[in-house]
């Protein structure tokens, strides 16, 4: 069967956008508040529970609990393809038979799910991403000079009442 294009974790608004420039996010390190609030962490390996306890993730440890998943794969038979690290995250395809078989979610949430969605969710990687960089984009078509960071880049778009269905079209 055909394998699945992935992107790890959250599905990010546009991800993939076509022509848009987006600033090189060299590891930054990951501080998502409290992401990973109500959320039931019981399926994490021992390995992913240590690095998600002080809420934070860092470059090591995202590499560190993406490889663990990997070989999770590997040793339930199936190998990912395509893994590229781009924009500070892993895109990789995922095989078919992986999905249908229960592993992909069986090593997804055992090594990675967590650490992923702290990393995802920092600063470091939402100020350089390539949704960050277009709603800028779209701040500057509007006469607006965006802010540094993702949270001012959506409260400008909240105080200048632009939504992202206009920055989307």
């Amino acid at each position: 069967m055909k394998p699945v294009i992935w992107r790890s974790g959250l599905v990010l608004l546009i991800a993939m956008l076509s022509g848009c420039s987006s600033p090189s996010v060299e590891e930054p390190t990951a501080s998502a508040g409290n992401a990973l609030h109500g959320m039931d962490l019981s399926l994490a390996s021992e390995a992913q529970a240590a690095e998600i306890r002080d809420n934070k993730v860092d470059a090591s440890e995202y590499r560190a609990a993406f490889q663990r998943f990997r070989e999770c794969l590997s040793a339930a038979g199936y190998e990912l393809g395509q893994v590229e690290l781009k924009h500070a995250m892993y895109e990789f395809a995922m095989p078919d038979a992986a999905v249908q078989s229960g592993a992909e979610k069986k090593c997804y949430h055992a090594e990675f799910n967590f650490v992923d969605i702290l990393w995802q969710t920092s600063d470091g990687v939402q100020n350089g991403s390539q949704e960050t960089q277009h709603l800028r984009d779209c701040l500057r078509k509007r006469g607006v000079e965006p802010g540094d960071t993702r949270a001012k880049v959506d409260m400008q778009m909240r105080e200048e009442g632009v939504t992202l269905r206009d920055c989307f079209r």
